[in-house]
């Protein structure tokens, strides 16, 4: 083989080669000048200044409440010691002088305590005691009403709230007013009869009486019907009770026939 054959061979190569290199640099000088281009036309324009003036009024803010100023407190002085209190003198006082002789025989004597009168005493009557009229016993014995309080107050009032130391008071009043008209029936004396009779009674509200039965008999109606008249004659004697008065109540007033004490 001849030298210039060799030498095509290598020069050959090479000049590919460098043609290649020359294209590649062509090409990245060509998109180096578009890049610029671009980069040049996508430039913006500068921004026109504008000056805006704001004006703004501020509003005075609310003043925060302050929290109260305490003012210093006064440092007290410590108190001064109490003085010593002195105790009392005990004041010195004369014994009081013993009396003379002469002042003792001079003092009056008391006067001697008269002795207390003595009640003033019934004179003694025949038989009044018994015959005694059911009124006085009443008024003995009855309580007085309150002053004050109308009868009417009372009358208000049931007659099962009726006082039941009242209602006994007028059945005593009542027994003593009967003993008045008690007659012992001759023929129950002859054939010996005797017991005990309770008669109930119903007082109305008028104060008149309403209705008198007998509860208990004595087993003799002779002597049931005497008990019932003796008690109505007596009822007429004794007066009602200021208390009891303008209202219905009842009573149970028992009558005793015995042959030892007829009378009684």
């Amino acid at each position: 083989m001849s030298s210039s054959a060799v030498t095509a061979g290598l020069v050959r190569p090479f000049t590919e080669e460098s043609a290649l290199f020359r294209c590649v640099l062509a090409s990245i000088a060509l998109h180096a000048l578009v890049l610029l281009g671009m980069s040049r036309g996508d430039t913006p324009a500068p921004p026109v200044k504008t000056l805006l003036v704001l004006t703004a009024t501020l509003a005075p803010l609310a003043a925060a409440p302050h929290a109260p100023v305490q003012p210093p407190q006064p440092t007290l002085a410590p108190p001064p010691p109490p003085e010593p209190v002195s105790a009392p003198r005990p004041a010195l006082t004369k014994p009081a002088a013993a009396p003379t002789p002469a002042a003792q025989k001079t003092a009056p004597a008391e006067p001697a305590k008269a002795p207390p009168p003595e009640p003033p005493t019934a004179a003694p009557g025949s038989a009044a005691s018994s015959t005694q009229p059911a009124a006085s016993v009443l008024a003995r014995t009855a309580p007085q009403a309150p002053a004050g309080i109308p009868a009417t107050e009372a009358a208000a009032k049931s007659g099962n709230e009726a006082d039941k130391g009242t209602l006994e008071q007028y059945r005593l009043a009542l027994i003593v007013a009967t003993r008045r008209y008690k007659r012992y029936p001759a023929i129950a004396m002859e054939k010996g009869w005797q017991g005990k009779v309770e008669v109930h009674m119903v007082i109305g509200a008028n104060g008149m009486l309403a209705n008198a039965s007998i509860k208990t008999g004595s087993g003799h109606e002779i002597l049931d019907n005497q008990a019932l008249d003796m008690l109505k004659k007596g009822k007429t004697t004794v007066p009602i009770p200021v208390s009891l008065r303008g209202r219905e109540f009842s009573i149970d007033v028992p009558v005793i026939f015995n042959l030892d004490n007829p009378n009684s």
